[in-house]
């Protein structure tokens, strides 16, 4: 036995209570309401929704709506030289900093548009989603692509595994594993043909009349 004398003692529980002005997740982090707000945002590409008590005049909202997710085409030098591939970023106090910019003078202008970015059809969220930019027609109108220009068979990718199975992936966030090369590219062509199908099955959905009234 040892003589050396226990001065305290300390109790370790499971469940910690959330200290003052945070919340605990269903994996037991600590965070603020903000922090949970921010993270819907990033999730959904979609600026979290304002108190009923506060809430944006629309010109902020419209602009911290193009602020809270920004999806950014290919960037070509001059010359024609890739400077970048197509990238999702963010701005964290969106709403904050439109509401500066709008005292700034700065607006959103539809009517001045000459790119617009729309999401991948029954793609990922927001966020996760590099979607397409379109541009105007002639007449001013703007085109809506057929969903297979978002699952482009020419963008799967095939390649075995370290396991030695085969990888089929596509750039829309899709993959598939197959023993063979063919096994994996059909599952993925498969796939993307189920999502261009559900896209239409949507847009024939909402083009088609209401007839209840």
């Amino acid at each position: 036995m040892s003589d050396k004398e226990i001065i305290d003692s300390i109790e370790f529980r499971d469940e910690v209570p959330p200290k003052t002005g945070y919340v605990q997740t269903e994996s037991g982090q600590l965070v603020t309401p903000e922090f949970l707000a921010l993270l819907q945002q990033t999730l959904s590409g979609k600026l979290a929704e304002a108190d009923q008590d506060d809430e944006l005049d629309p010109q902020v909202r419209a602009l911290a709506e193009e602020l809270s997710v920004i999806h950014l085409p290919a960037w070509q030098s001059r010359v024609g030289r890739k400077l970048a591939e197509p990238t999702v970023t963010s701005i964290k106090q969106a709403t904050r900093v439109a509401e500066y910019l709008v005292k700034r003078g700065v607006r959103v202008h539809p009517e001045l548009e000459t790119i617009r970015w729309i999401p991948t059809p029954a793609g990922p969220p927001g966020a996760f989603d590099t979607g397409t930019h379109i541009t105007p027609n002639d007449d001013g109108s703007w085109p809506d692509p057929d969903p297979e220009v978002f699952y482009d068979l020419a963008d799967i990718d095939v390649r075995q595994t370290d396991e030695g199975m085969w990888s089929a992936t596509h750039p829309r966030g899709l993959a598939v594993e197959g023993p063979t090369k063919t096994d994996a590219y059909a599952g993925i062509v498969e796939v993307l043909r189920e999502r261009i199908n559900t896209a239409r099955r949507a847009d024939t959905s909402r083009n088609q009349p209401n007839e209840d009234w």
